[in-house]
């Protein structure tokens, strides 16, 4: 059977087609959403003797043995749609080809694990072999990760990972909480996971300015068909005056000096609360440690994580904010 390296992608693009239950999908409708994309990504598209190909390979034994429903019509047409409304490749066990061509891809990422700009790669190798049981047998189970997999909004990541790509813009409905849904235009830009949630950052038309919208408040997503240019923000530089996900606009960067417990210096020093962390020379006191962000929401849910075992020294204004949460939590107990 004809397959190429492009065929994983084609593979891809018909599930979403067979899984889409608002729409049906004949020949001539898979061939242009198939050939679209190849042609978005530089390479030729197919004829339909490759698509009937890769339809028959995803219904054999060899493929992921798909149930396709073969009674429906537009007009004189035959479409296409599974019969199982919630079946999809991604849920299916690998097969063969899918194990292989996984391995061969993880050990090409295994050389570039020690290389610092891949750093991640060092957690992600281990967790892909083992969910897709690529470890020796009895072998499964050796790590566990903390992962919410009924985590709400998991379903719009691949959805908004293509719109970034494609950089369509987009009419997003979204619930803020105890507040009415709202809807916006947005240029979606970049997609960024903190404390076990999911963020997007975009563009917005309304505000002309950077929103960021947590996945689990996002209602519905609908592609337009304007395109926006690409972003000029470097991302990798984004996040390094702030902790967490929320940059304050017209908030600047503060030295902000921080004593910790004996205890829990220990702690700190081995796992920096941010890239910016030094221990503080100028004082006589050994526990004192200086970071330089700009002060948010997530740093003080941080600093107030550590309870007794933190002091703000300074800035003034990050002390007083410190000091005005523990006098309200104070008024709780």
């Amino acid at each position: 059977m004809a397959t190429n390296k492009h065929a994983q992608i084609r593979y891809t693009i018909l599930d979403g087609c067979f899984s889409n239950f608002n729409r049906l999908y004949d020949y001539d409708a898979l061939l242009n959403k198939i050939n679209t994309l190849l042609n978005d990504i530089g390479t030729e598209g197919i004829q339909l003797r490759q698509l009937q190909y890769d339809i028959e390979h995803m219904k054999s034994d060899n493929g992921w043995a798909i149930n396709l429903n073969e009674d429906l019509k537009i007009g004189r047409k035959n479409a296409f749609r599974y019969k199982d409304k919630n079946f999809s490749i991604a849920n299916h066990p690998l097969n063969v080809n899918d194990s292989v061509q996984l391995e061969t891809t993880l050990a090409i990422l295994s050389r570039y694990k020690h290389r610092a700009e891949f750093s991640w790669l060092e957690e992600l190798i281990p967790r892909m072999e083992q969910a897709f049981d690529l470890v020796s047998s009895g072998d499964n189970g050796v790590i566990g990760y903390q992962e919410n997999i009924d985590l709400k909004g998991r379903e719009y990541i691949g959805i908004l990972f293509n719109l970034i790509l494609k950089r369509k813009q987009t009419k997003l409905v979204y619930e803020p909480y105890g507040k009415p849904k709202q809807e916006e235009i947005i240029f979606p830009y970049h997609l960024k996971q903190y404390n076990n949630r999911w963020f997007l950052f975009c563009y917005n038309k309304k505000y002309k300015s950077i929103s960021n919208y947590p996945l689990d408040r996002i209602v519905s997503l609908e592609e337009m068909s304007e395109d926006f240019e690409h972003s000029t923000i470097s991302w990798m530089d984004y996040f390094e005056d702030i902790i967490g996900v929320t940059k304050p606009e017209k908030l600047q960067l503060e030295k902000i000096r921080l004593k910790f417990s004996e205890k829990r210096l220990k702690y700190v020093l081995t796992k920096p609360i941010h890239g910016t962390q030094k221990l503080d020379t100028t004082t006589t006191s050994q526990n004192i440690i200086k970071i330089e962000v700009i002060p948010n929401k997530e740093l003080y849910q941080l600093l107030l994580s550590f309870g007794a075992d933190v002091e703000v020294i300074s800035p003034l204004g990050v002390r007083q904010e410190i000091i005005s949460r523990i006098n309200e939590m104070n008024t709780i107990y």
